[in-house]
């Protein structure tokens, strides 16, 4: 997401053009596509463009999104070439919202009614969401950044001075992750929680000091990482449930082999095993098992015991 800042303006005055969409989702969707193809698809969607033109497209989904479309001789066809591309999973979810404002923008347009035809998840508590400009200002521009947050646990407000690295959404929420004035280690903060927000000037932090830290991200669920090092965890999962995991993985890392077991997969992961990934693990409940390594296996076995004692009483 750091990467897309490059070009980043106010969303209000910056979109991806439609066509541009559909030329990506497709590639990413056909995975080898011709020419051809493309053009194909892009003339049912009404969109009347020369092979020329198609190249261009190429091109600046190149230079603004930092996206590779690479041919490949022995597929004769087009695809996104994550080893030359700048964090691919970040842009789809980035599309996703840009894709989902277009609708509802075209929906309300043309039928004030539209909402009534939508059940979103209920998140109508959600505050903040206007930090987010500031924020991704902040970071393009390497300035500072004054707020006052408020802490859940410690029921206070502390203003706080950072420098802002990244920005990660996590279960519906979005999150400032910097360092504060004078620390030396990454802190988070829910932005919801986030009040009279304000630019400070330009930060002389050495963000590449603190991009290791920052990549620990990569290795977990969630926000809570240890000094830990990630390590292949594997789950028997029933086939019901792993057509779930297949639709929405747990993580980047996640592979999904056949088991020997009549019923089941295997499925593994290699990360850091924190409070968000056991809760997931939990929340399978029968439909999953740790089957390795040993230590986390009997880690889960003892959280299941414990909520077991909860209703021996009963």
């Amino acid at each position: 997401m750091a990467d897309l800042l490059s070009n980043f303006e106010p969303m209000s005055n910056y979109s991806i053009s439609r066509r541009i969409q559909f030329v990506i989702q497709y590639i990413h969707d056909q995975h080898y596509a011709s020419k051809d193809q493309i053009l194909s698809f892009l003339e049912q969607k009404e969109f009347y463009i020369s092979s020329r033109t198609l190249e261009r497209d190429f091109e600046k989904i190149k230079a603004d999104f930092g996206i590779e479309l690479s041919y490949c001789k022995s597929h004769r066809g087009y695809f996104i070439d994550k080893d030359k591309s700048v964090k691919v999973e970040s842009f789809f979810k980035f599309l996703e919202l840009v894709t989902l404002a277009d609708v509802f923008s075209d929906g309300l347009q043309n039928n004030h009614k539209i909402l009534e035809y939508v059940i979103f998840d209920d998140s109508s508590q959600l505050k903040g969401v206007e930090n987010l400009h500031p924020i991704l200002l902040a970071i393009k521009q390497e300035r500072e950044l004054e707020f006052t947050h408020y802490n859940f646990h410690k029921d206070t407000y502390k203003t706080k001075l950072i420098t802002p690295i990244i920005l990660k959404e996590y279960l519906n929420r979005w999150y400032v992750i910097g360092v504060p004035k004078g620390e030396e280690e990454i802190r988070t903060y829910g932005i919801e929680r986030i009040t009279y927000i304000k630019l400070g000037e330009l930060s002389t932090l050495k963000k590449q000091k603190y991009y290791q830290q920052t990549q620990q991200f990569e290795n977990i669920i969630g926000l809570m990482f240890t000094d830990q090092q990630p390590e292949k965890i594997q789950l028997k999962v029933t086939h019901l449930h792993t057509k779930y995991l297949e639709s929405l993985p747990l993580h980047s890392s996640q592979e999904i082999q056949t088991s020997e077991e009549p019923g089941y997969s295997l499925v593994s992961y290699r990360l850091i095993p924190n409070y968000e990934f056991s809760i997931q693990i939990l929340k399978m409940s029968i439909h999953a098992e740790v089957i390795s390594p040993q230590w986390y296996r009997k880690y889960i076995k003892e959280e299941i015991d414990k909520i077991q004692l909860k209703y021996q009483n009963d």
